[in-house]
């Protein structure tokens, strides 16, 4: 992929891409092993059924590269996020710690943990692909109880595969 290769150096691309088509580029890399998803997201919704747990809030969130619709657990109490807030999410099996060569941290998305504000792991438990509304595919990753379902074109997703072991990792990106 020319977007790849642009930002990493290790070749010459033959055009320039758009900003969109690079971005789209970069956030389904995947680099050997190493499979990533990778979007912004605003908050839309906090709590839509009313709060069930002290500490754990449900955010309903838009993306705005895929349009996708993101429904999070968050534990608010050590990562307090608002409606209206804008952050960037990164879906991924590898990561690694400043300074490790190994793993993805070298490539374009940068998946070092210590450069995201909040991070989970957790493993693919349902995938669910609809052939007639446009391959929409329903992606459910839970992280020891706090939920994730991503719905959006199959696409983007087609690189996970159920029980997969995942990272999330968000880190804002304005209001």
């Amino acid at each position: 992929c020319s977007a790849k290769l642009a930002e990493s150096g290790r070749g010459t691309p033959f055009f320039f891409p758009s900003e969109r088509e690079r971005k789209r580029s970069v956030a389904m890399d995947v680099d050997g092993d190493a499979v990533q998803f990778e979007d912004d997201f605003e908050v839309m919704e906090k709590d839509p059924d009313g709060r069930k747990f002290d500490r754990v809030s449900r955010f309903i969130c838009q993306s705005e590269l895929y349009d996708m619709s993101m429904t999070l657990d968050v534990n608010v109490e050590i990562y307090p996020i608002e409606v209206g807030e804008h952050f960037k999410l990164l879906l991924t099996n590898e990561v690694s710690s400043k300074g490790d060569s190994g793993g993805a941290g070298g490539g374009p998305t940068g998946t070092s943990l210590d450069d995201w504000e909040y991070v989970m792991h957790g493993k693919i438990f349902k995938i669910e692909t609809s052939q007639s509304n446009d391959n929409q595919q329903n992606l459910y990753i839970s992280f020891g109880g706090l939920l994730l379902l991503l719905v959006g074109d199959a696409k983007p997703l087609e690189q996970f595969k159920i029980d997969m072991y995942t990272y999330l990792l968000i880190r804002r990106t304005g209001t």
